[in-house]
């Protein structure tokens, strides 16, 4: 005798795979965007941070003093020409405190060129009871020739505050 075995219950029908993610969807063109932006965000704020730089030493009295003398000194003025116009970017540093009236210390390298040559005031300044006064400010040319070296204010000599021009 023999049976047939009872037949085997349909196979359940297989479950539709899960929907992909977004994330996996579009991988290949969200990733780069990601990167992209976080690279442009870093640039951002480096930019940001440079100019703010920038513009607290040019809004300086050392700076301008030192960028209007140099416009008035007849002996540059013969050298590089007119208009003199500073560079992007100064060097160096400008260092503040309240303390015993007000004293500072600056050290700047300020980028300049007229029609006929460029070169760098190197200006170097203290500040005592609140006072700016030159400690140094030289022109040094482009070549860096020291015999062709311009002295534009002599030690001591106060450094006079200038009116930022209006943008």
């Amino acid at each position: 005798m023999s049976t047939t075995p009872p037949p085997l219950p349909p196979r359940p029908a297989s479950a539709p795979p899960p929907p992909r993610g977004w994330w996996r969807r579009h991988w290949k063109w969200a990733l780069p965007v990601v990167v992209l932006t976080c690279v442009a965000l870093v640039a951002a704020f480096v930019a940001i941070v440079l100019f703010a730089v920038r513009g607290s030493m040019t809004r300086s009295d050392v700076y301008a003093d030192a960028l209007a003398r140099a416009r008035a000194h007849r002996e540059l003025v013969e050298v590089i020409g007119t208009p003199i116009e500073p560079g992007l970017m100064p060097m160096g540093s400008i260092r503040t405190s309240s303390d015993n009236g007000g004293e500072g210390r600056a050290d700047l390298v300020i980028g300049i060129e007229g029609p006929r040559g460029e070169g760098r005031l190197v200006a170097s300044a203290d500040r005592r009871l609140g006072a700016w006064t030159w400690e140094s400010l030289l022109y040094v040319p482009g070549d860096n020739d020291p015999a062709h070296i311009i002295t534009i204010a002599e030690a001591d000599t106060p450094v006079e505050h200038h009116a930022l021009p209006v943008p």
